[in-house]
């Protein structure tokens, strides 16, 4: 008899479904044997035994993550095994089902519940455990153990919240023990609700002070927590009642917070009332609720306190008003600015700097100028800085404009610390008051405030120095006549230098020198070079350098000796080499060449990334060739000591002999040395051989020594 193609393939999904399951029960019985044999090997362990079993079966509960199966087999097995495992296998598993653990090893783990030496870890591994079962555990377990016990579990129900255990707990609130009877009313106090708050009214009425202090603090925490649910009248009741004389101060100090994160009308008078307290500690507390306490007139009826307060406290309560940061405080705030007591008028006007706006400028400025002491005047000039609004500066600006030069150049101070561009074209004309410290002041300030487009303005006042307040030339004066032209070009430099285009930096100075043909103001357009110090203002001053008018090459050649970067080097050496020292010479050129030499020097010092060595090895050489005397020589080999290169080494070597400049010539050789020694070894001990055999000075030779030493080292770390 055939058999169809059909029932064939039938027969063989059946075979192949059987041998599936037949193989997952066969790898299951496998995985479960491997399993076994893994938990058994930890049931006899002891602290200093290998912890490799320990490890195999943290990696088995780690690789079950997700394979519930086998995840809960783990479970039940290590449950089984707390009953016949050492205590330190006991804490092992404990540790374990705190992670894995569910309603199923609850049965387990409350047997050791019972005893004080496991007691710890079975609360530890059935803290967490999310299941009614546990919970039922702990509540079974509560009359059954040792009051030390007792007060885990209390602290465990607790932090489980579990309501469930609300009249367990209670009855170990008057109990035999303190400790038990604190646990309790704690953990209350973590559960909440009616019952429990019931229970903490009545360890409040009934218990001793200490379990009367535990109480309340508990009763505390079920306020934050209704506050936290958002049932703020419950909460407000429980802390009217903890506000009462009665309490601690402590306590009273809490409650009061309390109401003030409440909020709301009903409770603005309790503060209030903490406010006048006699306890210190409540009215601190009460202070600093102001800060944050919201509502509709809150701040109005915190400032009516301000009369009725002590002047110490007045002070305290004015910083918390202006903290909460609502201008309605500002008429009680300004009365009290009218205080005979100088610490009370000074936090007055502070408060106003933090609250007020434009309109309080001429009250800050007329403080400022009649105050009844120099700190009152400096607080007043400190708020008019912290005032907001959009028309405070300009309105500083007009109280400037009809102020005493003393108060004049206190705003504009103002007006720099503000940062307040917009008042530079009044700054512009203040340039040129008459008086010294009013034109020193706007120009600090204008070198802060002005920019690129107001550059031209202060490049004429160099310029053009005259020029009166609010453009009327007859009440100007001439900056040439005071110091007020180094303070312009201060300023000018400054503005420049915030241009972003290095390039374009000194152009609005260089287009004023162009047709200025009088010698004071060019020197001051060329001392304003020098400060932006940009290619254009350094080939410009080149130039002046070589004017036949004896003041302008002078300010030149100064300038270009003060030049801020390395650029100048080459212009310096060259108005040196161009300066002879001739016997009756000129003075000026004496000085000049003198000058441009200490500036060369100077700039030696100075990166010069765009000018290879060998370029300044050869200014070297020029400078030593025009040197004059050992003066002029000890100059250069300074310059040379700051070249790090085997060149100038050789340049120095020489002078080593030389009877007048021997000392600076050792001084420069060890300090090249000592840079070029890891470079170039041979060199440097060469050089300092040469300094041992001719000087005698013991601090160069020890220096040299020490140089010799160190390079024979790295000799012999690198050929060893």
């Amino acid at each position: 008899m055939r058999i169809s193609a059909k029932v064939l393939i039938a027969l063989l999904l059946v075979w192949l479904c059987v041998n599936s399951v037949l193989s997952r029960a066969t790898g299951t019985v496998s995985k479960k044997t491997e399993i076994d044999k893994k938990l058994a090997a930890i049931v006899n362990y002891e602290r200093g035994m290998s912890r490799e079993p320990l490890i195999a079966v943290e990696k088995l509960i780690r690789e079950s993550q997700n394979r519930p199966e086998q995840r809960k087999y783990i479970e039940l097995r290590l449950a089984e095994l707390l009953s016949e495992s050492t205590l330190e296998c006991k804490s092992f598993i404990c540790r374990q089902l705190w992670f894995i653990g569910t309603a199923d090893s609850v049965p387990a783990i409350a047997k050791l519940l019972m005893d004080e030496e496991t007691a710890d870890m079975a609360c530890y591994a059935i803290g967490q455990n999310p299941s009614k079962e546990a919970g039922k555990a702990l509540r079974e377990a509560l009359d059954k153990v040792s009051p030390k016990v007792q007060i885990r579990i209390i602290n465990l129900l607790g932090d489980r919240r579990d309501d469930q255990s609300v009249e367990a707990i209670g009855k170990l609130v008057f109990g035999a023990e303190r400790e038990v009877g604190e646990a309790a009313v704690a953990a209350l106090g973590k559960i909440g609700g009616s019952k429990a708050r019931k229970l903490l009214v009545e360890g409040r009425a009934k218990g001793d002070s200490e379990l009367r202090f535990a109480a309340t603090d508990a009763y505390l925490r079920c306020a934050e927590d209704l506050v936290a649910e958002g049932k703020t009248k419950q909460a407000t009741v429980i802390y009217k009642e903890l506000v009462s004389k009665n309490e601690t101060p402590i306590i009273r100090s809490a409650a009061i917070k309390g109401l003030a994160d409440v909020g709301g009308q009903e409770t603005v008078s309790l503060v209030i009332a903490a406010l006048r307290d006699e306890n210190r500690m409540v009215r601190t507390t009460a202070r600093s609720c102001v800060r944050t306490m919201k509502g509709q007139g809150v701040t109005e009826l915190f400032a009516n306190e301000l009369p009725e307060t002590l002047p110490d406290e007045q002070v305290l309560l004015i910083g918390a008003l202006a903290d909460r940061g609502d201008a309605a405080a500002l008429p009680a705030i300004k009365a009290a600015a009218k205080s005979t007591n100088a610490e009370v008028r000074k936090a007055a006007l502070q408060a106003v700097g933090k609250l007020g706006d434009a309109s309080f400028v001429g009250y800050l400025v007329k403080v400022a100028t009649e105050g009844m002491s120099s700190e009152e005047k400096s607080t007043a000039v400190n708020s008019l800085k912290l005032l907001q609004g959009s028309r405070v500066d300009d309105t500083i600006v007009k109280s400037m404009q009809n102020s005493q030069p003393s108060v004049r150049s206190q705003l504009i101070q103002v007006l720099f610390e503000r940062n307040a561009v917009g008042t530079v074209p009044a700054l512009l004309d203040e340039a040129v008051n008459p008086d010294r410290k009013v034109r020193k002041a706007a120009f600090k300030a204008l070198g802060r405030l002005a920019g690129e487009k107001d550059l031209p303005s202060l490049v004429k006042l160099l310029v053009n120095p005259v020029r009166g307040p609010k453009g009327k030339g007859s009440n100007g004066v001439k900056l040439e006549d005071d110091s007020s032209r180094s303070q312009a070009e201060r300023a000018v430099v400054t503005v420049s230098r915030k241009i972003g285009e290095t390039s374009k930096q000194a152009d609005a100075v260089l287009a004023g020198l162009r047709s200025e043909k009088r010698v004071a103001v060019r020197c001051s357009l060329l001392r304003a070079l020098g400060g932006i110090a940009n290619n254009n203002a350094l080939r410009t001053l080149e130039d002046a350098s070589k004017e036949t008018n004896p003041a302008v090459r002078d300010t030149a050649v100064r300038t270009l000796a003060k030049w801020p970067n390395a650029t100048a080097a080459e212009v310096l050496l060259e108005i040196y080499s161009r300066r002879p020292l001739l016997t009756g010479g000129n003075t000026q050129n004496r000085i000049h060449r003198l000058l441009s030499l200490r500036g060369f020097v100077r700039l030696l010092a100075l990166p010069a990334e765009e000018r290879p060595v060998e370029k300044t090895l050869e200014m070297c050489r020029q400078a030593m060739h025009q040197a004059h005397g050992p003066a002029e020589q000890k100059l250069v080999l300074s310059g040379l000591s700051n070249v790090s290169d085997p060149g100038a080494l050789s340049m120095v070597e020489p002078f080593l002999q030389v009877e007048t400049v021997k000392a600076e010539a050792a001084t420069a050789a060890i300090k090249i040395a000592g840079a070029i020694m890891e470079t170039h070894r041979d060199q440097a001990m060469m050089a300092m051989n040469k300094l041992l055999a001719v000087s005698k000075d013991q601090n160069l030779r020890k220096q040299a020594e020490d140089i010799v030493r160190k390079s024979k080292n790295l000799e012999t770390k690198t050929h060893p």
